[in-house]
């Protein structure tokens, strides 16, 4: 008999590790069975972003969503960078 090999390799250097889905359609329309498979992916409203680990269930909720949502394959969750101040205030210098 011939060895079969496995056609996908399943380690972390070379697979990205966190799936980037993003809602681009709504779901008003569809039965609740979507409505269900988006909301556990956590996507609510139009244009949110998730990010998933790369594994079986996560991959056939998208499979299930694939013509809504947009999947893109990334190796690391970017870091929230926040546009606001910092709250209450700081002396920079004295007058006096």
């Amino acid at each position: 008999m011939i060895s079969q090999q496995r056609l996908f390799s399943s380690s972390s250097a070379v697979a990205s590790k966190y799936y980037k889905v993003t809602l681009t359609r709504s779901t008003i329309g569809l039965s609740k069975d979507y409505r269900a498979a988006a909301k556990t992916l956590g996507l609510h409203r139009l244009h949110q972003t998730k990010y998933h680990t790369v594994n079986p269930s996560s991959a056939g909720l998208i499979l299930k969503l694939k013509e809504i949502v947009k999947v893109e394959n990334v190796d690391a969750i970017p870091e929230k960078v926040s546009n606001k101040a910092e709250r209450g205030y700081k002396v920079v210098g004295s007058m006096l």
